[in-house]
C-alpha cells in the first residue's frame, strides 16, 4: 500500500512539473525532492524519466476524455454537445491559466518523440475526432463518408488552432470567435436536422 501511494506521488509530481515547467526543463531529482520519495522507489516503478513521460501523457489523455464526457453528460448530442467541446476547452484554458494543450507542448517541445508517446499524442486526436464525428451524425444522418471525414477534420483543425491562439495570446478570444464561426459552419451542412440543436 505505501509502494503503491509512492507511485502515485511519483506520477502526480511529474505530470504537475512536466505540464508546469516542461519535460525538459523537470529533473529526476526534482521529481523526487517534490515527491518526497527515495530515488530506488522511483525508478522501481518507473524505470527511466521517458517512461514517466508515456505515463503522464497516458494519464493526461484519460483524464481529458472523462472531463469532457462529464462536462458534456447532460448536453442534447448533436449541435449542444459539439459546441459543449469548446465550453470544456475554455473552461480547462481558463484554469490552468492559458498555458495550453499538453500533447501540443509535448510534440513541440520533443519532436523526436519516442513510440508509445507518440501513440499516445496520436490517440488523443483521435478521441477528439471521434468525438466530433458522433454529434455530427446526429445533426445529419446519414452522413456521407467523404462529406463527414471532411467537416470533421475542419472543425478539429479550427477547435486546435484556437487552442493554440487562445495559448499564445493568453486570451479566451480565438476559441470564443471559432466557436461562432463553427456555428456557422453546420448550418452549411446538407439536411441539417434542426430538431437535434
Amino acid at each position: 500500500m505505501k509502494e503503491q501511494g509512492a507511485k502515485e506521488r511519483i506520477l502526480s509530481t511529474a505530470c504537475q512539473l512536466f505540464y508546469e515547467q516542461g519535460y525538459q526543463a523537470t529533473g529526476i531529482n526534482q521529481i523526487i525532492e517534490e515527491a518526497g520519495i527515495a530515488k530506488a522507489s522511483l525508478y522501481q516503478h518507473f524505470p527511466s524519466k521517458e517512461a514517466l513521460l508515456n505515463e503522464y501523457l497516458l494519464v493526461t489523455r484519460v483524464n481529458n476524455y472523462e472531463h469532457l464526457h462529464t462536462f458534456t453528460a447532460k448536453m442534447q448530442p448533436g449541435k449542444q454537445k459539439l459546441m459543449g467541446l469548446f465550453d470544456n476547452r475554455l473552461q480547462r484554458m481558463e484554469k490552468s491559466k492559458f498555458k495550453g494543450c499538453a500533447f501540443i507542448r509535448i510534440a513541440y517541445e520533443l519532436p523526436e518523440l519516442n513510440e508509445a508517446a507518440t501513440a499516445q499524442v496520436r490517440a488523443h486526436t483521435q478521441g477528439l475526432k471521434s468525438f466530433i464525428e458522433q454529434q455530427l451524425l446526429v445533426i445529419r444522418h446519414p452522413f456521407p463518408k467523404a462529406e463527414l471525414r471532411e467537416m470533421t477534420d475542419m472543425i478539429l483543425n479550427l477547435y486546435e488552432g484556437a487552442g493554440l491562439q487562445s495559448y499564445m495570446l493568453r486570451s479566451a478570444k480565438p476559441v470564443e470567435d471559432t466557436k461562432k464561426v463553427v456555428q456557422k459552419l453546420l448550418l452549411t451542412i446538407p439536411g441539417l436536422n434542426r430538431l437535434k440543436d
